[in-house]
């Protein structure tokens, strides 16, 4: 019997540098760099692709039961643990991450008496219907059924509880991206600092130019910025 062995070739992420990106910003804004006479320096450039990245992030994350949501599975971060940082009479409070953009998964590690470290199922609740949940009978805390209900608040993770412990949460959550930056924060024409590469392959860098090219022509009242919006949107 002969036996075939087959070559697969994975393409690997190509790593792209902040000034990478500025350069095909520059390519698709202006024309020999020049944009009826408007130049975006590396300073606004910044401020630009800044603003838009976090946008069509925002945008990806909101339609996440569609197949764009795999474009920022970089930004994932899974399993994270946090203990609380604060106790109230009726919750636990988890302190987010600083780098917290927003939410994917969370439960919660509970004891009551000698029965510890239970795994908590989490249900997310409106804060103005606390009370009302709180208070009935199949929606109200139980560590007999093993769930609670949470509000995000103030940068926290609030579990309502009522007569056991929450001592922990086991968050999955998506970070905000790298955002760009100069060496030199006061020099609008300093050098980039590339000593990172941006977090998303060319296509997701793609859609991020081309809002931020949008932007940058909403500002300056071009009409081309309606053609740059849909083309971060959708794919051509």
């Amino acid at each position: 019997m002969i036996h075939y062995c087959r070559l697969f070739i994975i393409k690997q992420k190509i790593k792209v540098k902040v000034s990478e990106a500025y350069d095909k910003y520059l390519i698709k804004s202006e024309k020999n760099s020049i944009n009826d006479g408007l130049s975006t320096d590396k300073g606004r450039f910044v401020v630009l692709y800044n603003e838009y990245q976090n946008r069509v992030i925002e945008y990806i994350y909101e339609k996440k039961n569609e197949d764009d949501i795999r474009y920022i599975q970089t930004l994932l971060v899974e399993s994270y643990p946090i203990k609380y940082s604060n106790k109230k009479e009726d919750s636990y409070l988890f302190k987010l991450p600083e780098n917290y953009f927003d939410l994917s998964t969370v439960y919660g590690n509970g004891s009551k008496n000698s029965c510890v470290n239970q795994k908590i199922d989490l249900f997310e609740i409106k804060d103005f219907d606390r009370n009302y949940i709180l208070s009935d009978e199949f929606t109200s805390p139980s560590f007999e059924y093993r769930e609670a209900p949470y509000i995000i608040s103030d940068n926290n993770v609030k579990i309502f509880t009522n007569d056991f412990t929450i001592d922990s949460i086991i968050l999955s959550y998506y970070r905000y991206p790298l955002q760009v930056r100069l060496l030199d924060s006061n020099n609008p024409e300093s050098d980039f600092d590339d000593t990172f590469d941006l977090d998303f392959d060319d296509k997701v860098i793609d859609r991020i130019i081309s809002a931020s090219v949008g932007g940058f022509d909403l500002n300056n009242n071009s009409e081309r910025w309606q053609l740059n919006n849909l083309s971060a949107k959708t794919e051509l």
